[in-house]
């Protein structure tokens, strides 16, 4: 008998430890920000020799192959390409974000009744996809995968954080210009105020970067960022010249 309550004793305290122990993972897990593979495990765009110095050469061919016009079909004029490596965003700019088959071709510039903007100056605002995965498109630029917050909370807007300090890179013939993340907001869809070409980051031009929110699609993530720098293709770091070889770097149009 003593042996039998021995043996249920210790099964009773293995099931209590049990029970315990996923309760504190449950409680841990809920506090935890969402997760998800694509963002533990992003795609770099990193390859091997981006560290290795460039020839005028090798420039001009990027510089070419950035400003390569393929899209006259389309009735699309290319504006550059944008960039920002730490996401894994790489992709061409042409200058219609009103258009469906534009967006499924890249970025776009956003502004409407007003002439194309230029980088580097005024307001560049640019417009792409949220595929809600991540990765395709301006997706990657959402905090977390199919989850409103932080920037829809209880029905109230909200902003976020997280890419503060972030560079994004803008590329045309001229060169390459850099914009620094200083935040991110929330408008309502039909919000185009933050269209304003006379909008600025502390007296500077700024980028403005409009993209869906997911899950609700009524809304849409703005990221701010202020312009702080310039590099023609011979004078930029051949490391940040290397983010813009489409022939080594995959472009993230598509997944």
């Amino acid at each position: 008998m003593k042996k039998f309550m021995s043996k249920w004793l210790r099964w009773v305290i293995a099931l209590l430890l049990l029970v315990v122990a996923l309760v504190c993972a449950g409680i841990w897990i809920e506090h935890q920000p969402a997760m998800s593979p694509v963002k533990q495990f992003s795609k770099q765009l990193t390859t091997t020799g981006d560290n290795n110095s460039l020839n005028k050469s090798q420039r001009d061919k990027i510089a070419q192959a950035v400003m390569k016009d393929d899209q006259k079909g389309a009735n699309l004029n290319k504006q550059g390409f944008v960039a920002m490596p730490n996401l894994s965003i790489l992709m061409p700019v042409y200058d219609n974000a009103y258009s469906l088959a534009a967006l499924d071709l890249g970025a776009n510039t956003a502004n409407k009744g007003t002439p194309v903007p230029t980088m580097g100056e005024g307001n560049y605002t640019l417009a792409a996809h949220n595929w809600d995965n991540g990765y395709t498109g301006f997706s990657a630029m959402q905090q977390h995968i199919n989850q409103d917050a932080p920037y829809l909370v209880d029905g109230k807007m909200g902003g976020s954080d997280w890419l503060n300090g972030k560079q994004i890179y803008l590329a045309n013939a001229k060169g390459i210009y850099t914009y620094t993340v200083k935040n991110q907001t929330t408008v309502d869809q039909n919000d185009v105020s933050v269209l304003d070409v006379d909008a600025r980051l502390n007296n500077k031009a700024k980028l403005t970067i409009i993209t869906c929110l997911f899950p609700n699609t009524d809304y849409r993530i703005i990221t701010n960022a202020e312009y702080t720098d310039f590099d023609s293709w011979q004078s930029a770091p051949s490391k940040l010249v290397s983010q813009f070889d489409t022939s080594k770097h995959k472009t993230n149009i598509t997944p």
